[in-house]
């Protein structure tokens, strides 16, 4: 896969002025560093084998599991004129198998094979600067990717049958990325900002390179870049560190160094110069981008950088969303952000503007607050708060191995230091603020400013891009067609000599239970891995509780409740909460917290006031309801996000999971602050509400201080929904228009709930149709990717969204137009066929990925919390997880097919299709989506 940019607008924030506010503002405890005080209590270990393999090692041991990434110091900005999109096109092609004297001569389904017989996951990554490949086992079944990460390194086959069908893959891939209009108005500024710099060409490439894109080609490109002194690999897990060490260099040691290999460098140009770039597309939401060229993360700016984005425009504390979004109103989202590239960085505000006239306004506001920064610095409350958010993030990171190996890695190759990503967290505060008021001074001025814009597209302009596109589709059909595959999809061979061991027991988690004195459940445990706490209050009333013609207030009334209580304004609150590095989310049903372990008591002050004192000021009525607005807007212009509603409203039709929990725009336009304080204070109710908390509370007396607050509240009773029967549904197409380069295919029906006694008969054929828990790419699903190149990726499960009521069974990808037919059909096939050949081994498989993947719940504060929360949602005894390997062990392949085979039968499933199409005749199902889009 490439490597995402981070753009995620359309967020409801809230943001503080930048001046120093009334609330909580003790300059006194101003923190030294950002850092966290056990950041460094278990270092990354580093070796270099003689061969100039680096491999870093950093023991964790929190769950039995380990994340293996091995990093090539190669990527996009090292392809020549006509390689470009060579290092993604190798990235996929690495896993299609490796031949030679000494190699493991992998098949193309050896690596997908052992992955799943070793319940982990393997993907890959490619950017700019680097490819990663990655890992994720069970502790006991690690060492299994040694040998292959070393085989191909050096041995693999390229294989031009491989490559025809993968090829089709990648250009889908391109495709969807191209109905990602942000992401590509962002690598159009930057195809502008870098004329002269490999960063100017998009990691994905140019479809006539790929077109004319060969084996020769890739093995060129493959044994210049893949080599052990380019390379670095990266493990975090429970493993012992010299064990670790000793047995890389059994597998790589042999692996000969390439002594003539040297990395290129290039220049960064720079000038006074500012760049912009517009695009249009069939959207009703506008964006836009503003970006700053900043040192690249070679550098060691990242810190620095991540504080003037925590400041700016970050969280409900900074100084642009207060500004642009709260005072002045003119725009319902913001957000900073920092690309790290190596060579180059860029800074970014991102914004979605209510008006369009007002872009140049907003603009200035940005220019004028980075240059007040510059000029006097930030505030000692911002920094606090800056310093607090750091390292609760740091936290939040020392919880997760694969993000801690990928971090590590990414820093390491851009710094050379191992340590960097906790080192860096201690460098003195005082001196970041130096730096990034440098940064800024230098590099943020209003004449070095480059804009990116998404804008709607004219209608006049809209039979033009249809043309276009259909252009594109007869293009790639006419180029792609002659790539054919003749050969069946390689069956593995290697990976029949794997034998995966038995995991050792691990002691699951289990919740001290006990009850508030409004009867509050309370699941508590104490963890004190980092000194942090999360909790979940999980509320009776959920989103469906909404009346049928109120679709949406749920939603508005969990937004504004972070806008104001009887003691804080919104900016006061988030003040309050963002001083301290806190977090707190609200969403229908739910609210979650997260804090330092020392903050516990003033976090719970805070929620008291949001579940019993919110004041629904009409002016936060107002603004709320524009973003929501917009947001509902940005729902319909996505068809991966719409085709989920779609889908519901048609197999649910008159049941509460059909409403649209998001909201109904002329519901929303419509909502009165009566009718909004009147759902708040019937359904956000401590009736038949559960708590979870998790983290390091050893040191409170919970139970007192959780009495004095969360329970003394007090609220109405909140009755129990008497849902209808889930019908059956008749067998229907679906068809939503939209101008798109792909288009949403779905195929559903309804399913079972979580308690029927074949949903775990369900779960096992679901990993062999479509990879279940661990998404494993040994599938059918997949399979079928793999040999014919129809789509990018594919998921498929037969219980969706199962819960108290029926899930669905539900297969969704995405593809282009001129292979729908051909995709519709052979999908249908697959599901239908699906069952009939279940084999011993991939029964087995099923149930070790199943039992194996449990440890994964266990891995977070928040993951223990939600996964405690689970077991008592059902009834499940607390022994469940322990118990759950089990109760899998008797079912057999008869059991799952006699389970399934009544949901395969391909008459009975309803097609969706959101994109580029127009409704067939007759078998037109007449859905109303009118009410949702306007």
């Amino acid at each position: 896969m490439q490597k995402n940019l981070k753009i995620s607008l359309g967020l409801t924030l809230c943001f503080l002025a930048s001046h120093p506010c009334q609330g909580a503002c003790d300059t006194k405890e101003l923190p030294s560093t950002i850092g966290s005080e056990s950041a460094m209590q278990s270092p990354v270990h580093k070796k270099i084998l003689s061969n100039g393999l680096t491999v870093l090692v950093r023991p964790v041991s929190t769950v039995p599991k380990v994340s293996l990434q091995l990093w090539y110091d190669v990527g996009a900005k090292d392809e020549k004129t006509g390689e470009k999109g060579l290092a993604h096109l190798i990235e996929h092609m690495i896993f299609k198998g490796t031949e030679g004297e000494g190699s493991l001569n992998l098949s193309e389904s050896d690596i997908n094979t052992v992955t799943h017989k070793l319940s982990g996951s393997c993907n890959a990554f490619t950017w700019y600067d680097y490819t990663g490949y990655l890992f994720n086992l069970p502790v006991h079944t690690w060492q299994e990717a040694l040998p292959i990460m070393a085989d191909c390194m050096i041995n693999c086959s390229f294989k031009e049958e491989h490559l025809s069908s993968e090829m089709k893959a990648v250009i889908q891939e391109l495709k969807m990325r191209n109905d990602k209009y942000s992401l590509c108005a962002a690598e159009a500024l930057m195809t502008s900002i870098y004329a002269d710099h490999p960063y100017h060409y998009p990691v994905i490439g140019y479809k006539q390179d790929l077109w004319n894109a060969h084996a020769d080609m890739l093995r060129d490109f493959y044994r210049k870049h893949y080599c052990p002194n380019n390379a670095t690999l990266v493990i975090v897990g429970d493993v012992d560190v010299n064990q670790a060490f000793k047995v890389v260099e059994e597998y790589f040691g042999s692996i000969p160094a390439n002594p003539d290999y040297a990395p290129e460098t290039f220049n960064v140009s720079h000038d006074i110069v500012s760049k912009s770039v517009t695009l249009y597309r069939d959207v009703q939401q506008p964006t836009v981008m503003l970006a700053f060229v900043v040192p690249g993360a070679t550098q060691k700016l990242s810190n620095a950088l991540e504080v003037a984005a925590l400041a700016l425009g970050s969280g409900k504390g900074s100084r642009l969303y207060k500004k642009i979004v709260d005072d002045l109103q003119l725009a319902t989202s913001l957000e900073v952000s920092t690309w790290d590239l190596f060579d180059s960085g860029l800074f970014m505000v991102a914004f979605e503007p209510k008006r369009l006239e007002d872009v140049d306004t907003i603009a200035q506001y940005v220019t004028a607050e980075i240059t007040a920064i510059a000029k006097n610095g930030l505030t000692p409350l911002e920094l606090t708060r800056a310093a607090k958010k750091v390292r609760m993030n740091h936290y939040s990171l020392l919880e997760s191995t694969e993000s801690q190996a990928y971090e590590i890695g990414k820093a390491f190759l851009a710094t050379g230091d191992e340590n960097y990503v906790f080192t860096s967290v201690e460098e003195p505060l005082d001196e970041l603020h130096t730096k990034l008021r440098e940064v800024f001074k230098k590099y943020c001025r209003p004449s070095v400013m480059h804009r990116a814009m998404v804008l709607p597209l004219d209608s006049k302009d809209k039979p033009y891009w249809s043309e276009l596109q259909k252009e594109s589709d007869a293009q790639d059909n006419r180029i792609l067609s002659a790539r054919i595959r003749t050969e069946p999809v390689e069956p593995p061979v290697y990976a029949n000599s794997i034998k995966p061991g038995k995991p050792g027991v691990f002691d699951y988690p289990k919740p001290t239970v006990s009850q508030l004195n409004n009867g509050i459940k309370l699941l508590s445990y104490n963890n004190p891995a980092t000194a942090k706490i999360d909790l979940t209050l999980e509320l009776k009333a959920k989103s469906f509780y909404e009346p049928e013609d109120q679709q949406g207030i749920y939603n508005f009334v969990a937004s504004l409740l972070t806008e104001g209580t009887e003691k804080h304004t919104a900016a006061q609150l988030a003040q309050e909460l963002e001083s301290r590095g806190m977090s707190l989310h609200v969403s229908p049903g739910s609210i979650s917290m997260s804090m330092l372990s020392d903050d516990l008591p003033k976090g719970l002050e805070l929620l008291m006031e949001v579940l019993t004192k919110a004041t629904f000021v009409p002016s936060e009525i107002e603004k709320v309801r524009q973003q929501i607005l917009t947001e509902i807007k940005n729902f319909w212009d996505s068809p991966s996000s719409c085709s989920g509603q779609i889908i519901r409203q048609s197999i649910y039709k008159d049941h509460p999971y059909s409403k649209n929990g998001i909201g109904v725009a002329e519901v929303v336009a419509s909502l009165t602050r009566e009718q909004l304080m009147d759902f708040y204070k019937n359904y956000i109710s401590p009736d038949g509400a559960k708590l979870a908390i998790v983290g390091d509370i050893a040191h409170h007396n919970l139970g007192n201080l959780l009495n004095k607050t969360i329970g003394a509240w007090k609220g109405p009773k909140v009755e129990t929904i008497k849902f209808p029967a889930v019908k059956e549904c008749a067998t229907a197409e679906v068809v939503h228009p939209m101008e798109r380069d792909q288009v949403v295919l779905c195929f559903a029906r309804p399913s079972i709930d979580r308690k029927h006694p074949d949903f775990d008969k369900l779960s096992i054929f679901d990993q062999i149709l479509g990879g279940g828990v661990l998404n494993s790419m040994s599938s059918r699903l997949f399979e079928l990717r793999e040999q014919s190149g129809l789509f990018y990726s594919i998921n498929g499960t037969t219980v969706a969204n199962a819960n108290e009521q029926p899930g669905m069974l539900l297969v969704k990808t995405l593809v282009s137009l001129d292979r729908l037919a051909e995709a519709e059909k052979r999908i249908k096939e697959t599901v239908r066929t699906a069952a009939d050949t279940i084999t011993p081994d991939e029964l087995a498989e099923a149930k070790n990925a199943i039992t194996n993947s449990l440890v994964l719940n266990f891995e977070s504060n928040e993951g223990i919390a939600n996964a405690f929360l689970f077991v008592d949602r059902y009834g499940f005894p607390l022994d469940y997880f322990d118990t759950r390997a089990k109760r899998l062990e008797g079912i057999t392949i008869a059991d799952v097919q006699a389970a399934v085979q009544p949901l395969l039968r391909a008459k009975d499933l309803m097609v969706f299709k959101i994109g580029r199409v127009q409704p067939c005749e007759p078998a037109q199902d007449n859905i109303d989506l009118k009410q949702d889009i306007n």
